[in-house]
C-alpha cells in the first residue's frame, strides 16, 4: 500500500522558464488526443466499488458534519440561542428555521451540481492522461467538498453575516411601551424580517463562495512556480495537517464520545483497509465493501439504542457551586436553576430543535443526531421530494454587490489562497502515486466548480479531494468518480440528504475518514526526506491550533499563541513554517533568506499573520470592523495588530540566515569556507557531513 516516489511520470522543470511553460494549461496535453479513452474499463470490479464507497461516504461525512455546524450549531444553537433575546419573541428561532430551509432546498442541491461537474471532468482528465502516456492504469482524481475552507467560512463569514442580519432586520417600530406588538401587521413584519435576515446570511455566504472560487482560478498561475520553489515536505503540509487533524483526530474524538456505537466500525475500517482483510460474497468476483460494512454496523447499533443518554436536568446552584439532578423544570428546587442543562447535552450538545423553540416542552436529546426517529420523520416529511429545489439559482449572486461584498472580500481572498494550496497538495500526492495530472488545469477546474456551485446557490466550495493514492491502491479507474457525481446529484436534489442527516450517525462516516486521514499522513512522510520530518511535525501544529480555536465554541481561545497560529485553518502558517525549517535543515541559507523576505511582506498585509488581538472594538467574529482574522495593512500603534511583529521577526531571521552565506562551502558567494555545504540529495542527512574531510565542491542549485 506504500506509495513509492519513483512511480512519478512527471519530468521536473530544470529552470524557471520551463516552469512558466507548465503554467500554460494548454501545453500539458501536447499532441495527445483530448477525446475519451474507451480502452479504460469503466468499472474495474471490486476495487472500483471500494473506491466509490470510500469517496461517497467521505463526501457524505463532510456534508453531514458541516450540516451539523451550519444548521444545528450556527442556526439553532447561536442565532436562535435563548440569550439572543433583543428581538421579537420567536424572531431568532424563525431566522434559524428559514436558514434551515434555504440550506436544504437551495444550498444542498447546488452542491450536487458542483460535484457532478467535477467528478465528470476528472474522469475525462484521467482519459486524457491515458491518451498522453499510452497506458490505461490511471485513476481519476477524487473530487468533493472543500472541508478545510468550509469549516473556516462557516464561522468566519456565515455566522457573522447572520448575526449582523439578525440585528439589521429587527422591526423596531413594532416595539412600543407595552413591548412587542402582536398585531397582524407586526407579526408579518417579524416573519418578513426573519426571512430577510436568513436570506442575507445565505446571500453573503454564496458571494464569498463565488469569490473563493474566482481567487482559486486566478491562483492557477502560482501553482507550478510554488511547486518548483518549495520543498516537497511543505507541499505535503496541508495534506498532513488536514489528514491528521480533521480527518483522523477530529473523528476519533466523536468515536470516543460514543464507544458503544462507534469503536467497532472504526476497527472494521482499519481491518479492511490497512490489514487488507476482505469479505467475499462471490469468491474471486465480489467482496462486501468495507466502508458500507462499517456504516451498517454503526447504524444498527445506534438505532438499537447504543447512543441514548439521560435527559434528566442538571440545575446548578444560584450562589454555590452545587447542582441537583431532576427530571423536569418543575422539580428544580429553590436556590437552583442559575444554569440549567441536560445530561444528554454533554454528549449531544444543545437540543437545537427543542430548547430554543418558544413552544418547547423538553430539554436535551435522548439520542444522537442520526438515531432520532422523530427528527428523521420530520426531515422526510419536510424535505424529501418536495418542490423548491434549485430555488436559489442566481439569487445568491446579489451577495457580490458592492454594498455587501466590500466587507467580506478580504476574507474570501485568504480562503481562496487556502483552497488552491490544498489543490496543489492533492496534485502532488497523485503524482507521487504515479498519475501526473496538470497542476494549472486542476486549480482552474476546482475554482470553476466552486463558482458554478455558487451560481446555483451553494455556500460550500468544492475541490480535488485528498485520497487519490488510496483509490489507486484499490485499483479504481474512472467509474467510481462518474458514479459518485450522479449519485450525489440525485441524493442532494431529491431532498433525501436531510433525511440521511438524521438516520446515519456521524461517527459512522468518521471511521472512514480516519482511514483516509492516516493514510494520507503516512504518504506525507513517505514522500519526504527523513531529515525533513521535524519540519513536517512543525507544519502540522498550526492545524492543531486551528482545531483548538474552533473547539472554543465559536469564541477565541485564551492562549494568544494558539490564536496566532490558527488563522486560515493553519494552512498558511503551517506551510511557511515547514518551508523555512526544511530549507534550514538543508542548510540552503540563500533560499531561507529569500523566503523570510517574502514573509515580511506577507505578514504586513495579514496573509501570513492574520490574527488581531481581540478587543471590545473589533469583537470576536467581526470581519467588518477589522475583525480578528482578516487581511489588512497592520500598524504598530497598539497591541491590537500583530502583523508588524511577525514582519520584524522575519527580518531578524533573514539577517541571521544571510550571515551564513559568505561562509558556506560550495556557495557561489562564499568568502571564507568554514560552514557545511547545502544538502541536495534526498538520502543525505545533516549529520553525514564531516568537517574534517576534504571540502566539498558541491554548488548551490539554481
Amino acid at each position: 500500500m506504500a506509495v513509492k516516489r519513483n512511480k512519478s511520470t512527471r519530468i521536473k522543470p530544470q529552470n524557471f522558464m520551463e516552469v512558466l511553460r507548465d503554467v500554460n494549461p494548454l501545453t500539458w496535453q501536447g499532441d495527445a488526443s483530448w477525446g475519451w479513452n474507451f480502452d479504460i474499463p469503466f468499472w474495474a470490479g471490486t476495487g472500483e466499488l471500494e473506491a466509490l464507497c470510500e469517496l461517497f461516504f467521505d463526501n457524505l461525512a463532510t456534508l453531514l458534519g458541516t450540516t451539523g455546524n451550519a444548521v444545528n450549531h450556527i442556526g439553532y444553537g447561536l442565532i436562535a440561542a435563548s440569550w439572543r433575546n433583543w428581538g421579537p419573541p420567536g424572531y431568532n428561532f424563525k431566522i434559524a428555521t428559514d436558514w434551515e430551509d434555504m440550506y436544504f432546498k437551495w444550498h444542498i442541491p447546488a452542491c450536487g451540481v458542483a460535484l457532478l461537474f467535477g467528478n465528470l471532468w476528472y474522469a475525462w482528465l484521467a482519459c486524457r492522461l491515458a491518451n498522453k502516456e499510452k497506458r490505461t492504469d490511471v485513476t481519476a482524481q477524487p473530487y468533493g467538498m472543500n472541508t478545510t475552507v468550509i469549516f473556516i467560512t462557516l464561522y468566519a463569514m456565515t455566522l457573522p453575516a447572520l448575526e449582523k442580519a439578525h440585528d439589521k432586520y429587527i422591526p423596531w417600530e413594532c416595539n412600543g411601551d407595552d413591548g412587542w406588538s402582536k398585531s397582524a401587521e407586526c407579526t408579518k413584519k417579524y416573519d418578513d424580517g426573519a426571512y430577510d435576515a436568513a436570506f442575507y446570511g445565505w446571500k453573503v455566504s454564496v458571494g464569498v463562495n463565488f469569490l473563493v472560487g474566482l481567487f482559486e482560478v486566478l491562483g492557477c498561475v502560482l501553482g507550478e512556480p510554488i511547486r518548483w520553489a518549495f520543498p516537497r515536505a511543505a507541499l505535503f503540509t496541508p495534506l498532513l495537517g488536514t489528514g491528521f487533524v480533521w480527518l483522523a483526530f477530529s473523528p476519533l474524538q466523536a468515536i470516543a464520545q460514543e464507544p458503544l456505537m462507534c469503536v467497532l466500525p472504526m476497527f472494521i475500517v482499519i481491518t479492511g483497509f490497512f490489514a487488507r482483510v476482505q469479505y467475499p460474497i462471490i469468491k474471486g468476483k465480489l467482496v462486501f465493501p468495507v466502508a458500507l460494512f462499517a456504516i451498517l454496523v454503526s447504524v444498527i447499533i445506534g438505532w438499537a439504542g447504543g447512543c441514548k443518554h439521560s435527559t434528566d436536568i442538571m440545575a446548578y446552584g444560584n450562589t454555590t457551586p452545587d447542582y441537583k439532578i431532576v427530571s423536569s423544570k418543575a422539580d428544580i428546587p429553590d436556590g437552583y436553576g442559575s444554569v440549567v442543562t441536560s445530561l444528554a447535552e454533554f454528549y449531544n450538545g444543545q437540543d437545537f430543535g427543542k430548547s430554543n423553540d418558544p413552544n418547547a416542552t423538553s430539554l436535551g436529546f435522548e439520542t444522537c443526531t442520526g438515531t432520532d426517529k422523530k427528527r428523521a420523520v420530520d426531515a422526510w416529511e419536510k424535505f424529501a421530494f418536495k418542490s423548491g429545489v434549485m430555488g436559489g439559482f442566481g439569487k445568491g449572486m446579489g451577495g457580490l454587490s458592492d454594498g455587501v461584498m466590500k466587507d467580506w472580500w478580504p476574507g474570501a481572498l485568504l480562503f481562496g489562497i487556502i483552497g488552491f494550496t490544498g489543490t496543489m497538495t492533492c496534485v502532488e500526492s497523485a503524482d507521487c502515486a504515479g498519475d501526473n495530472y496538470p497542476m494549472t488545469e486542476t486549480m482552474i477546474v476546482d475554482g470553476i466548480g466552486t463558482c458554478l456551485g455558487a451560481i446555483f446557490g451553494s455556500i460550500y466550495g468544492t475541490t480535488v479531494y485528498i485520497g487519490h493514492p488510496a483509490h489507486k491502491m484499490f485499483g479504481a479507474k474512472i467509474g467510481y468518480s462518474i458514479a459518485n457525481g450522479f449519485i450525489f446529484l440525485f441524493l442532494l436534489c431529491s431532498g433525501m440528504f436531510a433525511y440521511l442527516h438524521n438516520v446515519i450517525p456521524g461517527c459512522a462516516n468518521g471511521a472512514i475518514l480516519i482511514f483516509v486521514g492516516l493514510f494520507l499522513s503516512r504518504q506525507a512522510f513517505e514522500e519526504s526526506p527523513v531529515r525533513h520530518y521535524p519540519a513536517l511535525f512543525l507544519g502540522v501544529m498550526p492545524f492543531i491550533c486551528n482545531m483548538m480555536q474552533l473547539e472554543s465554541g465559536g469564541n477565541h481561545t485564551v492562549n494568544p499563541g494558539v490564536s496566532m497560529l490558527a488563522p486560515a485553518g493553519g494552512v498558511i502558517v503551517g506551510v511557511f513554517l515547514c518551508t523555512v525549517t526544511a530549507l534550514v535543515i538543508d542548510r540552503n541559507f540563500i533560499k531561507a533568506t529569500l523566503f523570510c523576505v517574502v514573509l515580511i511582506f506577507l505578514s504586513l498585509f495579514g496573509i501570513f499573520a492574520s490574527y488581531n488581538t481581540i478587543t471590545a472594538k473589533n469583537g470576536l467574529r467581526d470581519s467588518i470592523n477589522g475583525g480578528y482574522e482578516t487581511i489588512n495593512m497592520f500598524d504598530a500603534g497598539n497591541d491590537m495588530h500583530n502583523g508588524w511583529k511577525w514582519a520584524v521577526a522575519w527580518t531578524l531571521c533573514a539577517a541571521y540566515f544571510a550571515i551564513h552565506i559568505p561562509f558556506q562551502i560550495g556557495n557561489p558567494y562564499c568568502v571564507v569556507p568554514v560552514l557545511p555545504p547545502v544538502i541536495t540529495n534526498d538520502d543525505e542527512d545533516p549529520y553525514d557531513w564531516d568537517p574534517d574531510a576534504e571540502e566539498s565542491s558541491e554548488k548551490l542549485p539554481a
